[in-house]
């Protein structure tokens, strides 16, 4: 009896260390995603995430459109104006100075 006794003693205890440590993983999991979603010191939390990459693609929206303003025709001061002037001044001069056949 007492054998039986100590055995199941020990099972006991051993299926308590197994829940107890179980729980403990449990909560550790919850406050690590507490910690990420309010952030923890140096490392922002889901907002802050969320915001900067909002004013990241601000930033890479104002930077696209400067770009697409220079790549079409507009009132003369755009890249493709520039591109459009020489490439009309260089078919003048090659026209009026190319030999006749």
């Amino acid at each position: 009896m007492t054998l039986e006794l100590i055995v199941l003693i020990g099972a006991a205890f051993g299926a308590l260390g197994y829940l107890i440590t179980k729980i403990v993983k449990g909560f550790n999991t919850w406050f690590q995603f507490v910690n990420d979603w309010y952030g923890k010191g140096d490392i922002p939390g889901v907002t802050e995430r969320l915001q900067m990459g909002s004013d990241r693609f601000d930033y890479i929206e104002k930077e696209l459109k400067v770009i697409k303003d220079e790549l079409f025709n507009n009132s003369g001061s755009s890249l493709r104006d520039a591109i459009d002037r020489i490439e009309a001044a260089v078919s003048k001069s090659d026209n009026s100075s190319s030999p006749k056949n």
